[in-house]
This record gives structure tokens, sequence and C-alpha cells, in this order.
């Protein structure tokens, strides 16, 4: 099946985004002070980085 350019276009944005997510969560949880808020950021950080991982593999 072919994506159409739209639809590489939403593509791009999600795994955009996706990287942005990963780096802004990262970079929270280096400044939390909490732990739980700590873990949740780096919680959080990894499940946007395996989502990018794994669209780009289906892409692939």
């Amino acid at each position: 099946m072919q994506l159409s350019n739209k639809e590489l276009l939403y593509l791009d944005d999600i795994l955009s985004l996706q990287q942005n997510m990963t780096k802004t969560l990262n970079d929270y949880a280096t400044r939390c002070q909490d732990p739980q808020l700590k873990a949740l950021c780096q919680n959080l950080a990894d499940r946007c980085q395996n989502n990018f991982n794994s669209l780009l593999k289906h892409l692939s």
C-alpha cells in the first residue's frame, strides 16, 4: 500500500512530535526534585521514544 503525500506529512509530524516530547520529558525528569514526578516524566519519555521507534520501524 502506497501512502499519499498528505499521509506522509502527517506521519512526519507525528514523528517530530514524539521526538520533541521525548526531549522535553527527559529535560523535565532531570530537573525534577520529586522522585515520583521524576519517575513519571522518565516513564513518559521512554514511552514516547518507543512510539517513535515503532513508527519508524513500520515505515522502513
